[in-house]
């Protein structure tokens, strides 16, 4: 299958665009002049990259010339910020931007990678954009399957881990930490992705996905901490409504706005049954990855001084 995959630099598009590769599809990649190609390792050697930009139609047009599908996974990064835009540009626009050329290049599948407990009760910029980019896919007539992740394990590298190192000896945990998740790896999400290209049983769908473990913050915190030999037990977090008025009285110091709050912490049980059964593919366990990673995670805290 000739695939374009916009979004091919980042974590998860470029372990779908090497998967694609391995898989024995044709793949082009849309990137900027300053993307940094390194995450695709050997498979660049093989992927057609063409420049371009979402917000450009031309380019896109370009880029999808003699495409049969197109895997999108996309975000809002730091550097697009800087630029003045915002999730409306990004998450929306580039979206519907794409969908509208892919309708008229005539493409058959569309692939893209969403968030999960995104819906029309969605009240942040972030998550507006991303069920109103869910909304044109779905009424694009091109054959999509949308993916709704339940958290990231490399989420856990570059926060959760190294944060729980740095605590050390505590029960505290300044979040939230009874909320349900099942977090999955970005090679078996990429995994999903690329066979939805041609899975039936993925046709016209929007999918929840996880992993097969449904944990507790509570529960990989500590899992963490066992690994990281350091003896505790978080049993005392933040509420959702505490966190609320926290962001509320110092906005400047907080990541999230009260809106993402809203959307982002909520109690997410799947069912992994039906992943399972659609994609058959074995998942890599939370506690696999937490053995082999917090080790790692550890040496270079210490090797930093931390």
């Amino acid at each position: 299958m000739h695939i374009l995959v916009i979004g091919a630099t980042g974590d998860v598009g470029s372990a779908a665009a090497k998967i694609a590769v391995e898989k024995g599809h044709r793949v082009r990649a849309l990137v900027r002049k300053t993307s940094n190609r390194d995450k695709l390792g050997s498979a660049k050697d093989t992927i057609e990259f063409v420049e371009g930009d979402m917000l450009d139609q031309a380019s896109l047009e370009r880029a999808l010339e003699g495409m049969e599908a197109v895997i999108i996974s996309i975000r809002l990064t730091e550097e697009e910020k800087k630029k003045g835009r915002t999730y409306q540009d990004v998450e929306l626009k580039g979206v519907t931007n794409i969908v509208e050329a892919a309708q008229k290049k005539g493409l058959r599948k569309i692939v893209h990678v969403s968030a999960s407990g995104v819906g029309p009760q969605c009240v942040s910029d972030m998550f507006t954009a991303k069920y109103q980019s869910e909304e044109a896919i779905r009424k694009s007539g091109i054959d999509y399957t949308i993916f709704q992740p339940s958290g990231m394990f490399k989420d856990f590298e570059f926060y959760h881990i190294p944060t729980v190192i740095k605590m050390g000896v505590t029960n505290k945990w300044p979040g939230p930490i009874h909320f349900h998740m099942s977090p999955l790896s970005h090679i078996d999400l990429a995994k999903c992705m690329v066979d939805a290209l041609t899975n039936p049983k993925a046709s016209h769908k929007t999918l929840e996905i996880g992993g097969p473990d449904c944990i507790t913050s509570a529960e990989l915190l500590n899992m963490i901490a066992k690994e990281a030999g350091i003896h505790t037990t978080y049993t005392e977090g933040v509420s959702k409504e505490q966190l609320i008025e926290m962001v509320k009285s110092n906005p400047q110091k907080s990541f999230f706005s009260v809106e993402m709050i809203k959307d982002f912490y909520n109690d997410k049980r799947l069912d992994f049954k039906i992943i399972d059964e659609i994609f058959g593919i074995e998942f890599q366990r939370v506690g696999e990855y937490i053995k082999e990673t917090v080790p790692k995670v550890k040496a270079a805290l210490a090797k930093q001084g931390k």
